[in-house]
């Protein structure tokens, strides 16, 4: 009878810690592009903590997820069947946390901005967030693929699933 590996093998740090930093992320760059539609100031007040909250959450946890991407690439690397779905996987993934480490850097740089220049550094970022969006969801796109075409990180159980039966 065949042992069912550990839930907390290495190379699966990655797939449990990698939500966190989708989810916020996506739900900054999705607040910081609804705000230049509300007029009302406290709605777009929310909107523009929300963003900055977030994107804080979401640039912390996604350097942590990508270090347990790290680990994972040098388990999996040698197990799927095209590994170049894995390091355009992981180039994405460092090209978008980095778009949105800029965002974070610029929003915080907000108050330091000359206010002439503020409206367009306002801009620039909420372009910046829109960019980090495509990468975020293409990189989850290649990561999806990684999982459910290639097995990236899952057990095979056999035929017969006689390692369940106790």
């Amino acid at each position: 009878m065949a042992d069912i590996p550990s839930i907390w093998r290495e190379e699966l740090w990655h797939s449990f810690l990698v939500h966190l930093p989708i989810v916020t992320l996506l739900l900054a760059s999705i607040a910081a592009l609804l705000k230049p539609f509300f007029s009302n100031d406290s709605q777009r007040l929310f909107l523009g903590q929300t963003t900055f909250v977030m994107l804080f959450i979401g640039v912390l946890s996604g350097w942590v997820a990508i270090y347990t991407g790290e680990l994972a690439y040098d388990i999996e690397v040698r197990k799927i069947c095209d590994p170049e779905v894995l390091q355009e996987h992981q180039w994405w993934g460092y090209a978008s946390l980095i778009t949105y480490s800029v965002a974070l850097a610029l929003i915080i740089g907000f108050r330091f901005i000359p206010t002439k220049f503020l409206s367009l550094a306002k801009t620039f970022s909420i372009i910046i967030l829109a960019a980090g969006l495509f990468g975020l969801c293409y990189t989850g796109h290649l990561g999806a693929s990684l999982v459910y075409q290639q097995g990236a990180g899952t057990y095979q159980p056999s035929p017969d699933c006689s390692e369940f039966v106790k």
